[in-house]
């Protein structure tokens, strides 16, 4: 299994750790060396060692909030939401509490990112309050794709971006319809 890395964001990334939400949910993350290679594939720590099940369960609930916080601002919820808001965000309150991971110079364009779990969900939380928490919450969207639940960052020039990824979910919208125009276009 790969992971993909198209929201134009890290906590975003993350939270797309579930694919398929709303038709065949797909746990990305279903055991925890799983977690320890996306946070290596995401470029969090040069390597995570020895996850456990209860760490994998906390970094599964963080990403859980990510997700309904950033949802929500899809929907244009005020910033102040219900009790569930108010548990999401302090559940990445408490996590962004922590050290987050060391970076560690070690020559001109090379760097060692070292931590365990908890500092890569410090950094996760850290950086979903950066998103959510500022003017860039306004730039979260959710993919026009069907059955796609991903989020992104819209940072085209127009604002109009309309797919998490122009590979995948755009190609085969564009496909889909192409395909339409050439059938309408026979049958007439």
């Amino acid at each position: 299994m790969s992971f993909a890395f198209v929201s134009d964001h890290l906590a975003l990334d993350f939270a797309a750790t579930v694919a398929w939400r709303t038709t065949q949910p797909k746990e990305l993350l279903a055991e925890p060396e799983d977690f320890a290679r996306w946070a290596v594939e995401a470029g969090v720590v040069d390597r995570l060692e020895a996850v456990s099940h209860a760490e994998l369960a906390k970094a599964r609930a963080l990403r859980e909030a990510i997700y309904r916080l950033a949802l929500a601002a899809t929907e244009g919820a005020p910033a102040a939401g219900g009790p569930s808001d108010s548990a999401d965000v302090a559940r990445v309150r408490r996590a962004a509490a922590h050290p987050p991971v060391r970076l560690t110079l070690q020559a001109v364009g090379r760097v060692e990112r070292r931590g365990g779990v908890q500092e890569v969900l410090a950094t996760l939380a850290a950086s979903a309050s950066d998103l959510l928490g500022g003017p860039d919450h306004l730039l979260i969207r959710h993919c026009a794709g069907e059955p796609c639940t991903r989020l992104f960052v819209d940072r085209s020039q127009a604002g109009t971006r309309r797919w998490c990824s122009k590979r995948s979910c755009g190609s085969r919208i564009n496909a889909a319809a192409y395909r339409r125009r050439t059938r309408d276009d026979v049958q007439t």
